[in-house]
């Protein structure tokens, strides 16, 4: 289902979890996201293109997203990630502790997480699999 707040589309229905997500097309010849990432659900934009750099095999346990991210929802490892260690290069984000992890989310419509950062706050990792790439 979709609807409108605050002069956004919001698409209700979409995933909770990770989507399969090609490696195609994503990467830029300076290894950085060729394309914009966005969130899933509202489409505002997280990171705009050529900002952060990629990495694989880094095993964190995320719990499923919802608007708030802190429903009782079961968790799923993510390993494939966008990273950076800037506060700054985010266009949008929210930030929120659940579960004593400190975990990330959409800044406009509050779903997630789709990320976590450090204790330290020095590094942030956005996962590939539970964005949109446009």
């Amino acid at each position: 289902m979709f609807f409108s707040i605050a002069g956004k589309t919001i698409n209700d229905a979409c995933s909770n979890g990770c989507e399969k997500t090609p490696k195609e097309g994503l990467l830029n010849s300076n290894r950085k996201n060729q394309k914009q990432i966005v969130c899933k659900r509202c489409r505002s934009l997280i990171f705009p293109n050529n900002v952060v750099g990629y990495i694989e095999n880094v095993p964190f346990d995320l719990k499923k997203m919802s608007v708030g991210g802190a429903e009782k929802l079961p968790t799923e490892k993510v390993t494939w990630w966008w990273h950076t260690e800037s506060d700054l290069d985010f266009d949008t984000v929210g930030w929120q502790t659940v579960d004593a992890k400190k975990v990330l989310m959409c800044g406009d419509c509050e779903f997630g997480p789709f990320g976590w950062r450090t204790a330290d706050c020095k590094k942030f990792y956005v996962a590939v699999e539970r964005v949109e790439h446009i």
